[in-house]
Protein backbone atom coordinates (compact mmCIF):
# COMPACT_ATOMS: atom_id res chain seq x y z
CA UNK A 1 0.00 0.00 0.00
CA UNK A 2 2.79 2.44 0.91
CA UNK A 3 4.55 1.87 -2.42
CA UNK A 4 1.32 2.69 -4.27
CA UNK A 5 0.92 5.94 -2.33
CA UNK A 6 4.51 6.95 -2.99
CA UNK A 7 4.29 6.21 -6.70
CA UNK A 8 0.99 8.06 -7.01
CA UNK A 9 2.19 11.00 -4.97
CA UNK A 10 5.45 11.44 -6.80
CA UNK A 11 3.90 11.12 -10.24
CA UNK A 12 1.04 13.54 -9.57
CA UNK A 13 1.58 16.30 -7.05
CA UNK A 14 4.33 15.69 -4.52
CA UNK A 15 7.68 17.38 -4.34
CA UNK A 16 10.06 14.71 -5.59
CA UNK A 17 12.94 13.61 -3.42
CA UNK A 18 14.64 10.25 -3.23
CA UNK A 19 12.92 7.71 -0.97
CA UNK A 20 14.73 4.60 0.14
CA UNK A 21 13.09 1.41 1.35
CA UNK A 22 16.26 -0.15 2.79
CA UNK A 23 17.68 1.32 5.97
CA UNK A 24 21.17 -0.05 5.34
CA UNK A 25 21.32 1.34 1.79
CA UNK A 26 20.07 4.73 3.01
CA UNK A 27 22.60 4.76 5.86
CA UNK A 28 25.51 4.11 3.49
CA UNK A 29 24.31 6.87 1.14
CA UNK A 30 23.87 9.28 4.06
CA UNK A 31 27.44 8.62 5.18
CA UNK A 32 28.81 9.20 1.67
CA UNK A 33 26.77 12.38 1.17
CA UNK A 34 27.19 13.63 4.77
CA UNK A 35 23.43 13.88 5.28
CA UNK A 36 20.97 13.11 8.04
CA UNK A 37 18.65 10.14 7.89
CA UNK A 38 14.92 10.67 8.20
CA UNK A 39 13.40 7.32 9.08
CA UNK A 40 9.64 7.02 8.71
CA UNK A 41 8.63 4.00 10.80
CA UNK A 42 5.26 2.55 9.88
CA UNK A 43 3.39 -0.74 10.05
CA UNK A 44 1.41 -2.72 7.52
CA UNK A 45 -2.21 -1.72 7.12
CA UNK A 46 -1.91 1.57 9.03
CA UNK A 47 -4.13 4.00 7.13
CA UNK A 48 -3.26 6.83 9.52
CA UNK A 49 0.44 6.21 8.78
CA UNK A 50 -0.25 6.40 5.05
CA UNK A 51 -2.07 9.71 5.51
CA UNK A 52 0.83 11.17 7.50
CA UNK A 53 3.32 9.97 4.88
CA UNK A 54 1.25 11.60 2.14
CA UNK A 55 1.25 14.91 4.06
CA UNK A 56 5.04 14.79 4.28
CA UNK A 57 5.45 13.97 0.59
CA UNK A 58 3.12 16.77 -0.47
CA UNK A 59 4.89 19.50 1.50
CA UNK A 60 7.25 21.45 -0.77
CA UNK A 61 9.25 22.97 2.09
CA UNK A 62 9.89 19.56 3.61
CA UNK A 63 10.76 18.21 0.17
CA UNK A 64 13.38 20.91 -0.39
CA UNK A 65 14.85 20.44 3.09
CA UNK A 66 15.04 16.66 2.67
CA UNK A 67 16.60 17.00 -0.75
CA UNK A 68 19.34 19.30 0.62
CA UNK A 69 20.04 17.87 4.06
CA UNK A 70 18.77 14.33 4.47
CA UNK A 71 17.87 10.99 3.01
CA UNK A 72 14.34 9.73 3.56
CA UNK A 73 13.82 6.06 4.28
CA UNK A 74 10.62 4.17 4.99
CA UNK A 75 10.93 1.28 7.43
CA UNK A 76 8.03 -1.06 8.06
CA UNK A 77 7.68 -2.71 11.47
CA UNK A 78 9.12 -6.25 11.39
CA UNK A 79 10.78 -5.87 7.98
CA UNK A 80 13.81 -8.08 7.47
CA UNK A 81 16.26 -5.24 6.84
CA UNK A 82 18.08 -4.23 10.02
CA UNK A 83 17.72 -0.81 11.63
CA UNK A 84 18.75 0.72 14.98
CA UNK A 85 17.55 -1.27 17.97
CA UNK A 86 15.87 1.76 19.59
CA UNK A 87 13.33 1.70 16.79
CA UNK A 88 12.37 -1.90 17.56
CA UNK A 89 10.74 -0.71 20.78
CA UNK A 90 8.55 1.90 19.12
CA UNK A 91 4.89 1.51 19.99
CA UNK A 92 3.44 4.56 18.20
CA UNK A 93 2.95 4.58 14.46
CA UNK A 94 3.95 6.43 12.49
CA UNK A 95 7.13 7.76 14.04
CA UNK A 96 9.66 9.93 12.24
CA UNK A 97 13.25 9.63 13.47
CA UNK A 98 16.11 12.05 12.72
CA UNK A 99 19.50 10.33 12.83
CA UNK A 100 23.00 11.67 12.33
CA UNK A 101 25.91 9.84 10.65
CA UNK A 102 26.59 7.87 13.84
CA UNK A 103 22.96 6.68 14.00
CA UNK A 104 22.36 8.88 17.04
CA UNK A 105 19.16 10.84 17.46
CA UNK A 106 19.68 14.27 15.97
CA UNK A 107 16.28 15.59 17.00
CA UNK A 108 13.36 14.32 19.07
CA UNK A 109 11.34 11.64 17.28
CA UNK A 110 7.92 12.76 16.06
CA UNK A 111 5.12 10.32 16.88
CA UNK A 112 1.61 10.20 15.48
CA UNK A 113 0.64 13.43 13.78
CA UNK A 114 3.78 14.76 12.14
CA UNK A 115 3.70 18.54 11.99
CA UNK A 116 5.61 20.17 9.12
CA UNK A 117 6.97 22.93 11.36
CA UNK A 118 8.62 20.40 13.66
CA UNK A 119 10.16 18.52 10.73
CA UNK A 120 11.50 21.77 9.29
CA UNK A 121 12.88 22.87 12.67
CA UNK A 122 14.94 19.70 12.82
CA UNK A 123 16.19 20.06 9.25
CA UNK A 124 17.13 23.74 9.35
Amino acid sequence: MIKVIIALCISIYCYAFMIESSYSVAHIKALKEDKLLLVFLTKEGCEYCNNELTKILQNRKIGRAVENKALFVIVTKNQKDSYPIEMLYTTHYPTLFFLDNHELFYCEALEGEIKATKVLDCLE
